[in-house]
């Protein structure tokens, strides 16, 4: 995984979707994070990656011994994720 790939980092917090903007020893920046729920009537996005921080955060800095892994997002997700972040529609 590189930088500019949509990945899903899970978490004790939960499963975090972001674009890497960049890593180092100790930890990734994801751009445009969203935490991934389940909601009624089945799952989505929420704007953020806890419910007191700012809204559409820009980016977040998640450390890697907080990380429990780092996977490629499923491009049903990776289409939400671009969908919420940008506004604009991807077909499938």
């Amino acid at each position: 995984m590189k930088n500019g790939d949509v990945v899903t980092m899970v978490t004790p917090i939960g499963e975090v979707i972001g674009k890497i903007k960049a890593e180092d020893e100790s930890s990734i920046t994801l751009e445009s994070p969203r935490l991934f729920v389940a909601q009624e009537g089945g799952a989505g996005l929420v704007p953020g990656i806890c419910m007191t921080g700012k809204a559409d955060p820009d980016e977040a800095v998640i450390f890697k011994g907080g990380a429990v892994a780092m996977v490629d997002t499923s491009p049903e997700l990776v289409a939400s994720w671009r969908q919420q972040t940008s506004g604009l529609v991807i077909p499938s």
